[in-house]
């Protein structure tokens, strides 16, 4: 018996003009017009045009240099507020449902303060 074997040679892919490209970009733009109907129209993939559009609006955005902004600086004279002390006192805002519980704990004892929350959150 004789097997036959058909050998297709692969489709070339197809190259498009830039200006059959601007053509197709255009005509989606259309008011009312789908991407997937033009691209059904002119045989193409519709993911293909996707991409042609998507390079069309990079290509016509205007993408300008950074400006320098000017920033006003404060002067470097000292100010007149003296430099802030620590707190002399730890203080604890809890949020609940029925309304804040606030904790004041000395400064001076903030080891205790931290083993109390260390009790009452694990």
């Amino acid at each position: 018996m004789t097997d036959l074997s058909v050998l297709e040679t692969p489709r070339k892919r197809r190259r498009f003009t830039a200006a059959f490209k601007a053509r197709i970009v255009e005509a989606c733009q259309q008011p009312g017009t789908s991407v997937a109907g033009v691209a059904l129209a002119h045989s193409l993939n519709a993911n293909l045009v996707h991409k042609w559009i998507r390079t069309a609006r990079q290509r016509d955005t205007v993408t300008e240099a950074p400006a320098f902004v000017p920033v006003p600086l404060a002067s470097a004279a000292p100010s007149a507020t003296p430099p802030s002390q620590p707190p002399d006192r730890i203080r604890l805002t809890i949020p609940r449902p029925s309304g804040s519980v606030i904790v004041e704990w000395p400064a001076s004892e903030a080891d205790a303060c931290r083993r109390l929350l260390r009790e009452l959150l694990a």
